[in-house]
């Protein structure tokens, strides 16, 4: 599979790169195409998806940005299109490890995604999350990997991972169980339109 990172609609139609990657299809160089599209920018790639000429979207989808559900998620699902969730950890924030007193070595990118009061803020909506779930922190990011893959137009997400630990942690979720009607509509009123990586 061949992904195109940093996706914008405006190239939908526009340029060589197309007929490359259908002669790279045809050639048998590559099986499928996609896009990643870029950072809490769901919609800018409906157009494609609706094309007919993506075989996948890679799309950050977490319980604080669901935004892909609107559009982007039923686009893909009614045109055949596999979805790759990443970022379903919200980098860390939806481990129910990051608090107000959270600091990271130096050089780690989460030093600037987790700056000034940022730990403090998503230390309190993931508190909220587990209040209105009945659950404990340590149950947070099994629920945020659980909400991804209960959506039935994700096919895959990235989890991230730290630790061995992680790794098998987060492949014990493969087990088919999404999360019930009743918490996914709960999670729906967690929705938050911020974005962190600025």
């Amino acid at each position: 599979m061949v992904q195109f990172h940093v996706w914008s609609d405006e190239r939908a139609g526009r340029g060589e790169w197309l007929e490359t990657v259908q002669d790279l299809k045809r050639e048998g160089k590559i099986r499928l195409f996609g896009v990643s599209v870029n950072d809490h920018e769901p919609d800018n790639a409906v157009r494609l998806v609706r094309s007919g000429t993506v075989d996948t979207i890679q799309v950050i989808y977490t319980i604080f940005d669901q935004a892909p559900a609107g559009t982007l998620l039923p686009a893909c699902a009614e045109h055949g299109v596999g979805v790759i969730a990443r970022v379903a950890l919200d980098e860390g924030g939806l481990t129910g490890r990051i608090t107000a007193g959270s600091a990271f070595p130096e050089g780690d990118f989460r030093n600037r995604c987790f700056r000034d009061d940022r730990p403090a803020q998503v230390e309190r909506r993931v508190a909220a999350i587990c209040a209105d779930l009945g659950i404990g922190a340590d149950d947070m990011a099994e629920t945020a990997l659980r909400f991804v893959l209960s959506h039935p137009a994700v096919s895959t997400v990235i989890p991230g991972m730290r630790s061995v630990r992680n790794v098998e942690r987060n492949t014990a979720l493969s087990d088919g169980r999404p999360l019930t009607d009743e918490q996914l509509a709960t999670l729906a009123g967690h929705r938050w339109q911020r974005n962190f990586y600025g």
